[in-house]
């Protein structure tokens, strides 16, 4: 597993609050855990993304280095400024 740090981007599998994988920016990183910012989501996960206002503590085992593919981005919502203010 590739070392995570600060100001990563990662894609995060599926958990108890999404069903679909999504892409987030790490803020913070614990012992086992990380403290992320959703940046990129299904839509199909609308509800549960802005449930949680696009933030998340999600297991480092969850989690990789990533940036989505040009085919996954067309897919996938895009986080605002303007969603992260609310």
């Amino acid at each position: 597993m590739a070392q995570i740090t600060v100001g990563d981007r990662v894609k995060c599998q599926k958990n108890g609050n999404t069903d679909y994988d999504f892409y987030a920016k790490v803020e913070k990183v614990y012992e086992n855990s990380a403290f992320v910012t959703i940046t990129h989501y299904d839509l199909r996960d609308d509800i549960n993304v802005a449930e949680l206002q696009y933030r998340a503590v999600i297991a480092l085992k969850k989690m990789k280095l990533a940036k989505p593919t040009a085919g996954e981005a067309k897919q996938l919502q895009a986080v605002s400024a303007a969603m992260l203010a609310e």
